[in-house]
């Protein structure tokens, strides 16, 4: 063999290295972007399944069907929207924002005062709305959030 021969040889399987190469991180670059996409949309299953899970708790715990609350729910929405549209500046637009925000801390405190009681009668009616959720809608949350962190983080 000649050195020439020799050379064409070594470029040849220098340029079929290459090659490999290539492949190799194509299909390493490849399968990172499938599993970002596969990854992303188990999240978002995850997060979509405890979203439909906290809402069937709420609705349990107001002692309303699933779809009970959520029309209660888009009602108290389309009011809100109602209102909004209503507004004819910015300043209006602020107030219907503020006193909504207020009904909602309104709503939270009056939670945290019903447990905040100790033994009176309102904290005995807010252990009640909590056993209407059943054990296993309860370790269904669990789960959920389980899965959501793990899915997601």
């Amino acid at each position: 063999m000649t050195a020439h021969h020799n050379f064409k040889i070594a470029l040849l399987l220098s340029g079929l290295a290459l090659a490999m190469v290539g492949v190799l991180t194509f299909q390493l670059i490849h399968w990172q972007v499938a599993d970002s996409r596969k990854q992303a949309a188990l999240c978002e299953d995850a997060k979509q399944t405890m979203k439909n899970l906290e809402i069937r708790a709420r609705a349990l715990a107001s002692g309303m069907t699933v779809e009970a609350y959520a029309k209660a729910e888009a009602d108290e929405v389309a009011a809100l929207i109602e209102r909004l549209d209503a507004a004819r500046n910015d300043a209006e637009v602020d107030a219907v924002i503020d006193a909504h925000a207020a009904a909602l801390e309104a709503k939270g405190a009056a939670i945290d005062a019903q447990v905040g009681t100790g033994g009176d009668q309102a904290f005995l009616e807010q252990r009640l709305v909590r056993q209407r959720i059943p054990v296993d809608v309860k370790q269904e949350l669990r789960r959920a959030a389980k899965a959501v962190s793990d899915a997601c983080h």
